[in-house]
């Protein structure tokens, strides 16, 4: 299966806030049909109650929520900002957005350690927060 569809990517220049980031970086999921309108909701939601868990690293967030939070397909989108995203609580930013929607449990967990596997590499995270096109973004993710 292949969990990256090239209309799934995106370069954006700013966001307003971490929670327009996070709409931003949900809204091809939900329209291609991955996810109900509900699922960026869940997200803002569990960041709120929760903490900014979603950011993983320096420049890094993984926005996901759980699938009964409106999943209808496993899919990712990819969502570069040029400019930083601040998060609460958090001394770093997020630049890059790997926003993950996962039918099930199983998938979820398999997903999530395809995408660290790629992201465990400084070089190549430098690489994908400097790609100067949605090709070029997509081309690091098209083997995930």
């Amino acid at each position: 299966m292949k969990l990256l569809k090239q209309e799934n990517v995106q370069i954006c220049e700013r966001a307003d806030d971490w929670r327009d980031a996070i709409r931003i970086s949900v809204q091809p999921l939900e329209q291609g049909g991955y996810v109900e309108s509900c699922y960026k909701d869940g997200i803002i939601e569990n960041v709120e109650k929760l903490g900014p868990y979603i950011v993983i690293a320096d420049d890094i967030a993984l926005p996901h929520a759980r699938p009964e939070q409106g999943v209808r397909g496993t899919q990712i989108s990819i969502t570069l900002f040029r400019q930083g995203v601040q998060f609460e609580g958090r001394d770093t930013t997020a630049r890059l957005f790997v926003t993950l929607a996962a039918k099930d449990n199983n998938q979820h967990l398999e997903s999530l350690s395809q995408i660290s596997e790629l992201l465990s590499d400084e070089d190549v995270i430098d690489q994908i927060l400097a790609s100067p096109d949605r090709q070029t973004l997509y081309h690091y993710f098209e083997t995930i």
